[in-house]
């Protein structure tokens, strides 16, 4: 059944990128409304409902378009309403970016599960692979085959670092899997990149208290790493958080080696487009397990919008 907050989440914390204090409300919102988000400190700004065709940035997070403002890194929060299975909010920012906390979906899932998730009487509807879809993008790709389950995910990081390396992790997605093992996976980055970041005007609000960072060999965090394969765990997030603009819940095995925020956006789009490669089906209220669908209606894929990749 389709879901939505129980009350209101109210977060704030340091943006990223821009470095000011940001607050974030998190609204109860009616059946099939899906993730709409606005700007609150934009006068008589209006909720945009949240698709691929939203993004307009994916360079260093996922920016979306909020008419002609923006609202950029939305994948940890997104990440965390398909983890936990929420499908219909209205989202207030009092700024250009969400606050970006302690770099994971950590602290958003227990504000998230504080208030408790409300479910109405109407069934969620599910993108149940057919055929596989397959994206490439230099040396990197991300596909999803079908599946007789739910949402599996194989993931491959490979960085020529001591301290990251090749990892990978596979992820079956429950409610529990992503809270034992997603949600506390932090944003990572290495030294020198922040450094060239901040001389631009960029990361003003990165540190220690809201990311991994690597210097060679070393990681500069007192309090290590929160796993060994924090760093994939954390794509995984990342990958649950740009994937779930799609709206729909997913039924099929994705498997992605070296994605980004890019790729990933990409993938989504492409895999709207691919119609003859999915049904959209109607989870059956009168039959519980992943399996029990009914047909619902097709969708009509957006037309392309301009991405700043």
């Amino acid at each position: 059944m389709q879901t939505t907050v129980a009350k209101k989440v109210e977060l704030s914390g340091i943006g990223l990128h821009g470095g000011k204090v940001v607050r974030l409300d998190i609204k109860e919102a009616p059946a099939d409304t899906g993730i709409q988000i606005r700007r609150s400190d934009i006068a008589n700004s209006e909720y945009y409902k949240l698709t691929p065709y939203n993004v307009v940035s994916t360079q260093l997070a996922t920016t979306v378009n909020c008419g002609d403002h923006s609202i950029s890194t939305i994948e940890h929060f997104m990440g965390s309403f398909y983890g936990l299975g929420i499908d219909n909010a209205f989202i207030d920012v009092s700024g250009s970016e969400v606050p970006i906390l302690d770099g994971s979906a950590k602290d958003i899932v227990e504000s998230l599960l504080e208030v408790g998730i409300k479910t109405y009487d109407k069934p969620r509807k599910v993108i149940k692979i057919t055929k596989p879809i397959r994206y490439e993008l230099d040396d990197k790709y991300v596909e999803i085959v079908p599946s007789d389950y739910g949402l599996d995910i194989d993931f491959i990081l490979d960085y020529k670092n001591s301290v990251i390396g090749s990892q990978k992790y596979s992820y079956y997605h429950s409610k529990l899997n992503f809270i034992n093992d997603i949600a506390f996976a932090r944003t990572f980055g290495f030294e020198q990149e922040v450094e060239a970041l901040q001389s631009m005007g960029l990361a003003r609000g990165g540190s220690l208290e809201n990311a991994i960072i690597v210097n060679g060999d070393e990681i500069l965090n007192p309090d290590g790493l929160r796993s060994r394969d924090e760093f994939v765990r954390h794509k995984i997030l990342d990958i649950l958080g740009d994937l779930a603009l799609i709206g729909y819940r997913l039924q099929g095995k994705i498997r992605a080696f070296k994605s980004g925020h890019q790729l990933n956006n990409l993938f989504a789009r492409s895999m709207l487009e691919a119609t003859d490669s999915y049904d959209i089906l109607e989870a059956d209220s009168s039959v519980k397990g992943i399996n029990s669908f009914q047909v619902a209606n097709t969708i009509t894929s957006p037309t392309n919008s301009t991405i700043n990749y």
